[in-house]
């Protein structure tokens, strides 16, 4: 099933080895994301509001989203770092049953932490039907093990070196100037995060990938503070099971 979303921005803080640089991620083990959205919200100001409703509506007026790969789509191929610097393939991810693949923007992203997280409580649940997860980011350098240390977190983390899978999934926008000039005034530079002049972000996508390589679930959605939840994925996990094409 293909399911876009439709709009709904924090201090942006990124994620650190030392927690004082980073303000305190809710704890929503017992929550759901979209609880856990409403209190990043209480922490956006003016400038954050206004940057999060040019971006998202630009982000819709141009149709990012029809661009992405969709259901029944056979999933592109794919060889990845991780953090520690090991090669992940896609046909390797997904040799013992489908492989859930989730495109995040990065550390520096609380809404992206905050997904993190809740994959991360999520994990064991999806290994008990036989599927493994990865993430993806366009981070690179010692960003994503910064990140994996920073949450506590036991995934592949997955870096996007030059944004070739998120551009071959069409999930992959360049980030307009106005955004730039926000991300850049709050101290962020995606150059040197993403090892590349280009400033690109992948809009949050997951996909759930059977073990041939066909998409059997997506979720595309242009509002970046809007994440696919664990259990909707369980379900499609599920579904997959017990259908085929």
């Amino acid at each position: 099933m293909t399911r876009t979303r439709t709009p709904a921005a924090s201090r942006f803080q990124p994620i650190d080895p030392q927690p004082d640089n980073s303000p305190p991620m809710p704890n929503q083990t017992d929550k759901t994301l979209a609880r856990v959205r409403t209190e990043l919200f209480t922490t956006f100001s003016a400038a954050d509001w206004e940057s999060y409703n040019h971006l998202v509506g630009w982000l819709r007026d141009t149709d990012v989203a029809s661009h992405a790969l969709k259901v029944g789509d056979d999933a592109p191929d794919f060889l990845l770092p991780d953090a520690d610097g090991r090669l992940h393939s896609s046909e390797q991810l997904r040799r013992n049953g489908p492989l859930v693949l989730s495109f995040f923007r990065g550390g520096w992203c609380p809404f992206c932490s905050a997904e993190l997280c809740a994959l991360q409580a999520a994990k064991d649940e999806f290994e008990s039907v036989g599927a493994t997860l990865a993430v993806v980011t366009p981070e690179t350098r010692d960003f994503p093990r910064q990140l994996k240390r920073g949450l506590g977190l036991d995934l592949k983390v997955l870096s996007d070196v030059d944004y070739g899978v998120a551009m071959s999934y069409g999930v992959l926008f360049r980030v307009p100037d106005e955004t730039k000039a926000h991300y850049s005034r709050l101290g962020f530079d995606f150059g040197a995060r993403h090892g590349s002049p280009v400033w690109m972000l992948p809009i949050p996508a997951t996909y759930v990938i059977d073990a041939e390589g066909r998409i059997r679930s997506a979720f595309v959605e242009p509002d970046f503070t809007i994440r696919e939840e664990p259990a909707q994925i369980l379900v499609s996990l599920r579904q997959a099971a017990s259908t085929s094409y």
